[in-house]
């Protein structure tokens, strides 16, 4: 049988789902080694190992396509079920068309799509209809869409059974999750933990000027003593120096928020929450004290707690619960919506937990 990657021009493609565990980070490290002994046995064209569409580190913000590299990230928490929506993947499908790549790598095929008739519906010209034909290959399964000769026609419908009822497995474990959602205050979104001071609350008698957690993670990265921590945040003590306990609570925290690949998106979604209070129209103290912002922050409460997702104790046992991310969305949307009216808004639970938690992913009492 021919090698299927001799002399291609090859792309990773990366995805992960909104609840899976991992990141695409992790995907890569799997998808490394495979892509190493290709380049060691000469048999692919020359590989870019820099990424294009969503950072991997958190150095950029949003989608950007014009980047040079040969490692296409989705991001986290892209749905498999919907193809057209993910625009580092058709942007892929419109290269391989175009000539510009060979063969895209994987993880798995269910990274492609979750079923093999979702995927076909937007690339089966690709495998099925080139000449050569293009390759979507799963390193998990060893195989590929788009392999020639006649074992390439046996792949192709050993993988079209295995995605569908990998597609099957995966409706009905969304299906267990729903039927467990309660209609408990968790599923809306709120739950106690530690949160963030926000712009016009009330704190200890003062109303609270707006804190930049950013900087103050920037000054804890570059190992600042605490007084130029809090200096940095923008946390005073009453004699209008650098707090010293602002850090005391938040270094940890920021810190373990950054080792979970949380803390980026935790600081992007606060920044935008601030500045609907500070945009809202009035002084931020009157701001913070209206329906909207009431209904954004309770709404968003579980996730700025633990936005790496909790364990919650239940009557069933334990489930790990993770909440979507407020800019995902609409940061409006969810000052004005309530979260059963938002089809989108899906708090995820799950009794598959997590190996080694963080302490900030548990809750001090156990329990809703």
């Amino acid at each position: 049988m021919s090698d299927p990657f001799k002399g291609k021009k090859i792309a990773v493609y990366l995805r992960r789902s909104k609840g899976e565990s991992g990141t695409t980070q992790d995907q890569l490290v799997e998808i490394t080694p495979f892509v190493n002994q290709l380049i060691k046995k000469k048999k692919i064209k020359k590989f870019n190992f820099d990424v294009v569409g969503r950072s991997l580190d958190g150095t950029w913000r949003g989608v950007e396509l014009d980047r040079e590299g040969d490692i296409y990230n989705e991001g986290d928490g892209f749905s498999g079920y919907s193809v057209d929506s993910r625009p580092v993947f058709m942007e892929l499908l419109a290269k391989l068309r175009s000539g510009e790549y060979d063969a895209l790598v994987a993880v798995s095929m269910d990274r492609y799509a979750r079923n093999y008739g979702a995927l076909s519906r937007y690339a089966y010209d690709l495998w099925g209809e080139s000449t050569p034909p293009k390759l979507l290959f799963g390193v998990a399964e060893k195989m590929g869409l788009g392999e020639e000769g006649t074992q390439g026609i046996i792949n192709e419908k050993v993988l079209a059974s295995l995605m569908e009822w990998g597609g099957l497995a995966k409706l009905l474990e969304i299906a267990k999750g729903e039927k467990k959602r309660t209609g408990t205050a968790v599923d809306r979104g709120y739950l106690l933990g530690s949160r963030p001071e926000w712009l016009g609350k009330e704190y200890r008698g003062k109303t609270t000027k707006e804190i930049n957690y950013r900087a103050g993670w920037e000054a804890i990265n570059s190992g600042k003593g605490a007084a130029a921590i809090g200096r940095a945040a923008k946390k005073y003590d009453k004699f209008g120096r650098g707090s010293t306990t602002w850090p005391r609570s938040w270094k940890p925290r920021l810190r373990a928020y950054n080792e979970l690949g949380v803390l980026e998106d935790w600081l992007t979604n606060f920044e935008a929450v601030n500045k609907y209070i500070k945009d809202y129209g009035d002084y931020p103290k009157a701001s913070y004290k209206s329906k909207e912002v009431e209904r954004l922050l309770k709404q968003t409460a579980g996730y700025f707690a633990y936005p790496a997702g909790v364990l919650l104790k239940t009557s069933e046992g334990f489930d790990f619960v993770t909440f979507p991310s407020p800019m995902e969305i609409g940061i409006t949307k969810l000052a004005t919506i309530e979260a059963d009216d938002i089809p989108e808004f899906i708090v995820n639970r799950t009794d598959d937990i997590p190996e080694n938690l963080n302490t900030f992913q548990t809750q001090p009492r156990s329990g809703e």
